[in-house]
């Protein structure tokens, strides 16, 4: 997040441009030695930097004056030749909410994960279903060979059908335990993969995604990632 400030010429009020919102602050009268782009803040995770944006400005720091200096909320910051000084709770009153993404890696990882294994199962038990037909074809190919002589065609026959019956059983009780897993796992999500400020559901997109976003698609909160 960069907030420029400076004075506004018209009014002679504390200016802020938040990220290209401009913003006036109702507090005293700014000095003139204020000028209308006078410094820069930029915060970046929990680091707030500061920058003198010209130099015939004067920007000073705990009594210092700087150009450019990585500071505290605690730090006292005046601007100008009059030392006009900041209040940086009026300034932070000004921010728009922050909240932090990061968690929400390892929600679309594990849904991800989950998904994928459910998937494989499925594809897994059908690939077992697939070999009753290969023992019945078999079967069937040995009973030719042997011109029905030999018992063991007789033998894969019955393997071909108590697996198709086993088979049969566990796709049944599947058909519904699956679309169940599914309808939870998809709930579960929805409940973890929202925005951490207005709890609002961010969509079936990737992390990755997601987090190409600057701020909230609901409630403007700025993202942190």
């Amino acid at each position: 997040m960069k907030i420029q400030i400076g004075r506004d010429i018209v009014s002679s009020k504390l200016q802020l441009n938040i990220d290209g919102k401009s913003v006036l602050l109702d507090k005293a009268d700014v000095p003139a030695s204020v000028s209308k782009e006078h410094c820069l803040i930029e915060i970046v995770d929990n680091t707030i930097k500061l920058q003198n944006l010209d130099i015939n400005n004067y920007t000073y720091v705990n009594g210092m004056a700087v150009e450019a200096k990585t500071i505290r909320k605690t730090d006292r910051i005046e601007l100008g030749r009059d030392r006009y000084t900041l209040d940086w709770k009026s300034l932070e009153g000004q921010f728009p909410p922050v909240a932090d993404i990061r968690p929400l890696k390892a929600v679309w990882e594990n849904f991800e994960k989950q998904n994928i294994a459910l998937q494989i199962d499925e594809r897994r038990f059908n690939t077992l279903r697939s070999i009753t037909g290969l023992i019945t074809m078999v079967a069937i190919a040995l009973s030719i060979a042997t011109g029905g002589r030999s018992v063991w065609y007789v033998a894969l026959y019955v393997v071909a059908i108590v697996a198709s019956l086993v088979f049969f059983i566990k796709a049944y009780r599947d058909a519904s335990k699956i679309p169940y897993r599914r309808q939870e796992l998809a709930r579960q999500f929805q409940r973890d993969y929202v925005c951490p400020h207005c709890g609002r559901f961010l969509g079936n997109q990737s992390y990755d995604i997601v987090a190409q976003n600057t701020c909230c698609p609901y409630c403007k909160t700025q993202f942190i990632h």
